[in-house]
C-alpha cells in the first residue's frame, strides 16, 4: 500500500533526571528547531505536552531519584491532535530506553510502561505501537516503576535515556480486496521444533457472531514444506477467565489442533512492525503474518 506523507516527531533524549529535546521532518526532510509547529492543508497533527504545548527542548524533568519499592511514577504524559487532518492515518510510537540504567540485554530492574486511554481507561500497550487513532485525541504516557529485585544493588547510582519517536502516517481510506494476499508467513509450534515458511497465500478476516476476531489462511495448490506439514490454518479469538486469546488451529500440525491447545494471550501479539502479526507463545514459538491490509483491520478492531 502507498504511504503518502509522512510527519515524524522524534523526541529524544530523555534524561532520567535529565533534558529532553525533539526533531521534526516533514516529507522526510529534516527541520530543527524549538517549538516550530508543521501545519499541512489536509495533514495537520500535532504532538504536545500536558499542558497543550508543543513537545520542545527541556520539556520535563524528573526531580525524584529512583528506587526500589518505589510508587509507580509517571515520567511523561503527552497527546497526539489530529487537529483538521481529513485524510485517513495511523500513529506509530516507540519508547526506547538506552544508557547504563536500560543495558540492551533487558536487564534493567526499572519497568518502563507505555499507556493510552481508550475509553477513559488507562490500557498497557507495547512499547512499540501502532494504531489507528479513535479519537481527534489520542493521550499517552509512560510509566517507570522499580520492583524489588536481586539486582538492584548493581544498578544503584546509574542513569538512562528513554527515546521517544511518534510517528503520524496517512494510510489508503480504503482496504483493497478481497481476496488478500499474505507476505511472508512463519509458523514455529514448539520451542525445540523447526519453523516453516510460506508467502502469498490467500487470508480471509472477519469477526465472527459473537464479535470475535476469525484470520483464516488457505495454502491454495500449493505443495511446499509449509503446505505439508502446516497446512491451511485458522487463527481463533476467544475469552477465557477475563483474558482475550488467540487459538491457532492448523490442518497438519499436531501441536496446534482441535486436540492440542497452542494459543498465545492478547498482550503476547506483537503488532510493533507495521504490517506484520506476530503471536508470540511461551518460550520461543510464534506465528508471524504479514499483510498490510490484515494488520490494519486487526488493529482497528
Amino acid at each position: 500500500m502507498k504511504r503518502k506523507w509522512v510527519l515524524l516527531f522524534f523526541m529524544a533524549i530523555l534524561l532520567v533526571g535529565g533534558t529532553f529535546a525533539a526533531t521534526w521532518a516533514y516529507f522526510m526532510k529534516t527541520f530543527k528547531s524549538e517549538n516550530n509547529f508543521v501545519n499541512a492543508a489536509v495533514f495537520d497533527v500535532d504532538v504536545v505536552n500536558k499542558d497543550g504545548e508543543t513537545i520542545g527542548d527541556a520539556d520535563f524533568q524528573i526531580d525524584e531519584k529512583l528506587y526500589p519499592g518505589m510508587d509507580t511514577l509517571e515520567a511523561y504524559s503527552f497527546s497526539i491532535n489530529k487537529n483538521l487532518t481529513e485524510v485517513p492515518m495511523e500513529y506509530e510510537v516507540k519508547v526506547m530506553p538506552d544508557g547504563d540504567l536500560f543495558p540492551a540485554d533487558g536487564s534493567s530492574p526499572v519497568v518502563l510502561t507505555l499507556q493510552r486511554e481508550v475509553e477513559g481507561n488507562w490500557e498497557n500497550i507495547d512499547l512499540q505501537s501502532t494504531f489507528i487513532p479513535k479519537a481527534d485525541v489520542e493521550n499517552l504516557r509512560i510509566l517507570l516503576d522499580w520492583p524489588h529485585s536481586d539486582r538492584d544493588t548493581a544498578f544503584q547510582g546509574k542513569t538512562g535515556n528513554i527515546n521517544l519517536e511518534v510517528i503520524a502516517r496517512q494510510i489508503d481510506g480504503d482496504i483493497s480486496g478481497p481476496p488478500y494476499y499474505s507476505g511472508v508467513i512463519e509458523f514455529k509450534a514448539t520451542p525445540n521444533g523447526r519453523t516453516f515458511k510460506t508467502s502469498n497465500k490467500e487470508i480471509t478476516f472477519y469477526k465472527n457472531e459473537e464479535g470475535y476476531k476469525i484470520i483464516e489462511v488457505s495454502m491454495g495448490d500449493g505443495e511446499g514444506e509449509f503446505e505439508e506439514r502446516v497446512g491451511n490454518f485458522r487463527v481463533v479469538e476467544s475469552e477465557d477467565k477475563g483474558k482475550t486469546w488467540y487459538r491457532v488451529y492448523t490442518e497438519n500440525e499436531y501441536y496446534a489442533s482441535e486436540k492440542q491447545i497452542w494459543r498465545v494471550r492478547k498482550e503476547s501479539v506483537d503488532t510493533s512492525e507495521y504490517g506484520k502479526l506476530r503471536f508470540n507463545a511461551t518460550l520461543s514459538p510464534y506465528l508471524l503474518i504479514e499483510s498490510e491490509e490484515l494488520y490494519r483491520w486487526f488493529i482497528k478492531n
